[in-house]
């Protein structure tokens, strides 16, 4: 009975990450331990397997969609994985409960102000953001099959990986959840070429993370493979959503902050769970 119902909270999380780039193992991890009393290095193991066969599976869809930006992610990953190793290394170095809670805070208050402006018409504003992306190392992104074209700061987009990989690794959660708000707010790319990139960046996060814990031995095959298999119905599950529902920039940007919200309380549960509060 317990293996079916993390099978099939597991399906719910992965259709749910999809349909907004996140992937899922932020909400997951919290689940397992408090409902389902996995050791938390298992639990974070556990999902990071889970999370592999979820993004390929969305990846091949959205490849065929032509809607992933591989330059945007060719920007981000790289240094996202040196902000993660930094972020680890800061972790003996500065106050980390109390910083938890304040990005606790700052993802909350992202998905509230992604909620409160969804249904607002992008203007074309020339506060710091716009003048910083038309500094040298800026380029236009075009997208034929979508018919769109937006302007990114190469030095801007690579320095936003070095910050959300070492958020990402200060606080030992995932960073595309802090990705694509950034991609769509931020340079403006279109809501489902972010969740599509994001994505695909995933595929390269979870075999590192699968790597290391395998190494320090934080993976069990008889857990993490029911869960990859609900994860990659899941992901199944959310791409033929998406095809349903015509997904729409504002419909994406509102799930997107309800997501960041429900990341936010996973964050703090996180924080109770790994201080034995």
């Amino acid at each position: 009975m317990t293996e079916l119902l993390i099978f099939l909270i597991g399906v719910a999380v992965s259709a749910f990450g999809v349909l907004i780039g996140f992937g899922g193992g932020v909400f997951m991890v919290p689940i397992l331990i408090i409902f389902f009393q996995f050791p938390i290095e298992l639990a974070i193991g556990s999902a990071m397997c889970a999370l592999l066969p979820a993004s390929v599976i969305s990846t091949a869809f959205n490849f065929r969609e032509k809607s992933i930006d591989y330059v945007v992610a060719s920007l981000l990953q790289p240094t996202s994985m040196l902000g993660t190793v930094i972020g680890a290394f800061l972790v003996a170095y500065m106050p980390v409960l109390q910083m938890q809670f304040l990005f606790a805070l700052f993802v909350t208050v992202t998905g509230v102000y992604m909620l409160a402006t969804y249904k607002k018409k992008q203007k074309k504003k020339k506060g710091m953001l716009y003048r910083i992306n038309r500094m040298p190392t800026s380029f236009i992104r075009k997208n034929h099959s979508r018919h769109t074209a937006y302007r990114l700061n190469g030095s801007l987009l690579a320095f936003l990986g070095l910050c959300t990989g070492t958020l990402a690794g200060l606080f030992g959660v995932g960073g595309g959840f802090l990705q694509t708000p950034l991609m769509i707010k931020a340079f403006k790319i279109p809501s489902q070429i972010a969740i599509s990139t994001s994505l695909f960046i995933l595929i390269i996060t979870s075999l590192t993370g699968i790597s290391s814990h395998y190494w320090l031995g934080h993976i069990d095959w008889t857990r993490s493979l029911p869960l990859m298999l609900a994860f990659a119905v899941g992901a199944l599950l959310g791409k033929g959503l998406l095809k349903k529902r015509a997904s729409s920039q504002q419909s994406s940007e509102r799930l997107i902050g309800v997501g960041l919200l429900l990341a936010g309380m996973s964050v703090v549960a996180h924080i109770f769970i790994k201080y034995d509060f």
